[in-house]
């Protein structure tokens, strides 16, 4: 799961940057206005935009990747709490056996010894 959160920071950084560099060049094409560099500024921001569009798919892959791995982690834990708590229960039977055998134990001892008085 670290994996792809790390994947996911590596996508926001990829469109952070993405959008940074059109904003740049959108700055230089209105500062410089040229017909050429309005046209290579289109061409580059439609293919930013398709680059973009594909880091959000991606991005949304990521996330939703990330939640079934977070949905199964917490399948595990879960069942690891139902494991611990019939572990739990099992030791709980087996110590209350062991007092019940010691209380018969103890009670044909005190048997025996008033027997013995009489």
């Amino acid at each position: 799961m670290g994996e792809l959160q790390r994947l996911a920071e590596r996508l926001n950084d990829q469109i952070r940057t993405l959008d940074e560099s059109v904003e740049r060049e959108a700055a230089a094409t209105k500062e410089h206005k040229t017909l050429e560099l309005s046209r290579a500024f289109a061409a580059f921001a439609d293919l930013a935009r398709m680059r973009r569009e594909k880091l959000v798919r991606s991005q949304a892959d990521v996330t939703f990747r990330i939640e079934q791995a977070r949905e199964a982690v917490l399948e595990v834990y879960r069942e690891l709490e139902k494991y611990e708590q019939a572990l739990k229960s099992r030791e709980e039977r087996k110590q209350a056996e062991i007092k019940r055998r010691e209380r018969i134990r103890e009670d044909e001892i005190g048997m025996e010894l008033h027997r013995r008085r009489r």
